[in-house]
């Protein structure tokens, strides 16, 4: 993309290509807005909320079978054309990345994106440098790109993010710009659009002309939690906006303030990584013509208001069946009063006519009455690939753990599927950390021959990859079966046995064998040579060797 250079007619450009990103973004916060009520309450907006939600913990259930926070393992893989003296430097590199990924809190906010992702259809980690490799999680709302009808952040030439800072923020934040107080005088301040009311009031009609408001509104006045957060302190409305550039072959990172004051025009290198945007997007149901994807608890809402309607149905059934609806014939006077007396314990009722007589109404419980309610639930694992075996519950027809532990590998395809999608983000977020820390940290390291280095010194041609699967429970399974095997085998040492089944005390253990084998070697160095002093005949070569005890000592 070719941007003018010109001042008036770039900074056009930049207002006009904000406008173009963001063109779905009312409709979609509309949409958003729903599916965020529905997972936290399993109800609409302007609904009560569900006596059970069902979807919370379904979503919660098929986020932790795609990653796992404290079993994901990195690998760092070099370019076929490089040579071999770099992979002396990856187990030190590998280390300081898993410590920064930790640090930093990326697992966790990983994590939360990822729930947040099957809400919506794509949420974004956004990495930034600050004395340190900072992620951030970025709500699809106020996230807007210039093609909706294609995959991939990748091939975006341009995207445009929306965010809030206050005044002193914004001031610490332009220490070193030369027009400081110019643009903090310049600048709308604003309070952050957040929800002052409950969201059922905004269903109701209102006018320009006669703001009162009229209509019916159905809300909780229990003081249900809403999660919405409150904000006193005047924000100023941001807008950062990422632009290919063609002729330097580059991201140009705009920084923006309302009302349209431009403070940064730079290019990407300049704080961040060169031909790199700092975006990753979480996307566990892509979709090839629509940016966004698939939301999972778009095709659960009609579930939970099936299951919803099934649930408040029985709870009427059963209220009717402790106090069921009743017919007073031939009493006179309050019929109110004379109810009231039939329901309080210790009621008396009496009449003088001949013919007045009670009936009760009491309606017939079926013996299946919560079966349709299992059926649902189990509509919502089969909406997902959570088969029984997979949830860790018994299926019929089971004889063996082997049995088991079989149909559990057969019935994980689907979430198989799934997790290698969010793998690949996670890999690309991994990749990012690394190309940083090779930019931006110069902490010497020592390679696997002692010698001092910096990541910097390290070949750019490496990716990141999320090692045997391990950010998903459904691989690890079969990584700790080949892992035993291999070693039973004699292909991989007990060293990277320890090293792939990732046990607690690592380190120590690993210590502890690297002291068994220096002892061992040591014990080696000190046995006579064969045949004793004076030399002698070899044994045969069909003798099995005597095993040597070292020395005491």
């Amino acid at each position: 993309m070719r941007i003018p250079k010109e001042p008036v007619d770039r900074q056009q450009f930049y207002m006009d290509l904000i406008d173009k990103c963001m063109v779905s973004q009312s409709e979609r916060m509309s949409v958003y807005s729903m599916l965020r009520s529905y997972y936290l309450f399993g109800s609409g907006m302007d609904e009560s909320p569900a006596h059970f939600n069902k979807i919370f913990p379904h979503i919660d259930q098929l986020s932790s079978f795609m990653y796992s926070a404290e079993t994901t393992r990195f690998s760092i893989q070099i370019g076929a054309s490089e040579p071999t003296s770099y992979h002396k430097m990856i187990p030190a590199m590998t280390k300081a990345l898993h410590d920064y990924w930790i640090n930093s809190n990326a697992d966790q906010v990983f994590a939360q994106s990822l729930n947040w992702s099957l809400c919506y259809n794509s949420t974004f980690v956004k990495l930034v440098w600050r004395n340190g490799i900072h992620p951030y999680m970025v709500d699809p709302g106020v996230f807007g790109v210039l093609r909706e009808d294609t995959p991939y952040t990748d091939r975006q030439e341009a995207m445009a993010q929306e965010y809030y800072m206050t005044k002193s923020e914004l001031f610490s934040r332009l220490w070193s710009h030369p027009k400081r107080d110019e643009i903090v005088q310049r600048i709308a301040l604003a309070e952050q659009q957040t929800k002052q009311y409950p969201q059922g009031v905004e269903r109701l009609v209102t006018s320009a002309i006669d703001p009162t408001m009229f209509g019916n509104v159905q809300m909780s006045l229990a003081g249900t939690m809403t999660y919405t957060p409150m904000i006193a302190e005047p924000t100023v409305k941001m807008r950062e906006l990422w632009v290919f550039d063609d002729e330097v072959n580059d991201y140009q990172c705009i920084t923006i303030a309302d009302p349209d004051i431009v403070i940064y025009d730079r290019p990407s290198k300049s704080l961040f990584l060169e031909g790199e945007q700092p975006f990753v997007q979480l996307c566990p149901n892509p979709q090839y013509d629509y940016y966004w994807g698939q939301s999972e608890v778009q095709r659960l809402v009609f579930l939970q208001d099936m299951r919803n309607k099934r649930q408040a149905q029985i709870l009427e059934l059963l209220d009717k069946q402790v106090s069921p609806p009743k017919a007073i014939m031939g009493f006179t006077g309050i019929l109110d009063e004379k109810n009231f007396a039939l329901n309080r314990a210790g009621g008396l009722l009496a009449t003088d006519m001949p013919n007045a007589r009670v009936e009760e109404f009491t309606p017939n419980i079926p013996n299946d009455l919560f079966r349709e309610l299992g059926q649902i639930d189990d509509m919502f694992s089969e909406a997902s690939g959570i088969t029984s075996v997979l949830a860790g519950r018994g299926e019929a027809g089971v004889r063996s753990s082997g049995h088991a532990s079989q149909l559990a590998r057969l019935g994980s395809s689907r979430a198989k599927k799934r997790a290698m999608v969010i793998e690949d983000s996670l890999e690309k977020m991994a990749t990012l950390y690394m190309k940083m820390m090779q930019v931006y940290d110069d902490t010497p390291l020592l390679d696997t021959d002692g010698n001092k280095f910096i990541i910097a010194q390290f070949t750019p041609d490496f990716v990141v990859k999320v090692d045997a699967h391990s950010n998903s429970p459904i691989f690890m399974e079969d990584s700790r079966e080949l892992a035993f095997s291999l070693f039973n085998a004699g292909a991989i040492s007990k060293t990277r046995l320890i090293e792939l089944m990732e046990p607690p005390m690592k380190e120590l253990l690993l210590d502890d064998i690297r002291q068994a084998d220096e002892a061992a070697a040591a014990a080696q160095a000190m046995m006579p040579p064969p045949g004793g002093e004076g030399g002698g005949q070899p044994a045969a070569p069909e003798a099995a060797p005597t095993p040597v005890s070292p020395p005491n000592g």
